[in-house]
Order: structure tokens, then sequence, then C-alpha cells
């Protein structure tokens, strides 16, 4: 049995861990720095859970996103149902990790932020898949569940609001109210 623990702890080790900064630049975009850390543990987590159905033959960058699509949707409607309650406790000191580094010099910038929160979800994830991540129309259609066209159309809108958005200026005026920063007008 502990073979098998550590052939798996090998496997794991080997196709999933090398994700991990990549994934975890994904979430930031797509969630926010707040909440980035929960997504991506989340999402190892519940890889490392059903790795042992996972088929090594595939591509396990696209099903580490497909996770982390499935993590977040889940939050995402878990977090519609609660009520914030404000925060009492002063934040503890995060911690520190050497591929932050890396990802941080990799950021977008915040005009490419705001515009990118102008687009509608499914577009976001389809933009930020293969434009930022590289992933393939196949690994994308993998991760979102759907066909290639509808990949490719999702893409092409995708990427026809986003450079709308961005030769506009990004007004704050057109922001949806979360993007906008506090103090600013309406």
């Amino acid at each position: 049995m502990a073979i098998h623990w550590k052939t798996r702890a090998r496997g794991f080790d080997e196709l999933a861990l090398p994700h991990l900064p990549a994934l975890y630049r994904f979430a930031r975009q797509i969630a926010g720095p707040d909440t980035a850390e929960d997504l991506v543990q989340e999402t190892y987590l519940r890889a490392w859970k059903y790795f042992g159905s996972f088929d090594p033959a595939t591509n396990c960058r696209a099903w580490l996103f497909r996770i982390l699509r499935n993590v977040w949707i889940n939050q995402w409607r878990k977090s519609s149902l609660e009520l914030p309650v404000p925060e009492l406790e002063e934040k503890a000191l995060e911690p520190y990790y050497g591929w932050e580094d890396e990802l941080l010099a990799s950021e977008l910038s915040a005009e490419m932020e705001r515009a990118l929160a102008q687009l509608p979800k499914e577009y976001l994830w389809t933009v930020m898949l293969a434009d930022v991540e590289e992933s393939s129309y196949a690994q994308i259609a993998q991760v979102m569940d759907c066909p290639i066209g509808t990949v490719m159309s999702r893409l092409n809108r995708g990427r026809r609001m986003l450079a709308r958005v961005l030769r506009s200026g990004c007004s704050t005026t057109s922001m949806p109210r979360h993007v906008q920063k506090v103090g600013e007008d309406r």
C-alpha cells in the first residue's frame, strides 16, 4: 500500500505541481488576490483526491484548469448566498512563496485588469485561457465544457469586446461598481 501512495505522490508532483504558478496567476486574474490562494488550494485538494482517476495520457493542465473553474463556480454560488461580514481581526502576515516573484512580474496592467473586469465571465475565461495561459482551443473546450466552435466564437467576441473597451479608454463610468476605486464618482 505504501508503494501505491509513493507512486501516486510522485506522479502528482511530476504532472500537477508544475502548473501551480499558472493556476495561481489565472486565479488572481479571475477572482482577485484575496480569493486566489483559496481557489488554488481547493483545486489542488480536489486534484489530489481524484488523482487516482486521472488518466496520465490526457492533458493535466486542462484537467487542473477545469477543476479550478468548477471550484470558482461553486465558491461564486456559495458567496452569492452569503451576507458579507466585516472583518474584526487584523490580517495575519501572508506567507511568501518563491514563485510569487515570477507571478508578480507577469501581472497585467491596471488598465488591462479594468478592461477584463468588464467582460462577461464566459468571455473572460476564454480570453484569459487563450491569450494569457496560451491554451489551445481543444484545451479551452475541455476546461469550459463546450465545443471548439463555441470557444472560437467566445474568443473572437471577447477579444473584440476587450479591444473596444481599451480603445474607449476604459472609462470608470462604464465599469462595474465593484471595479471602481473607492472615492470615485459614478
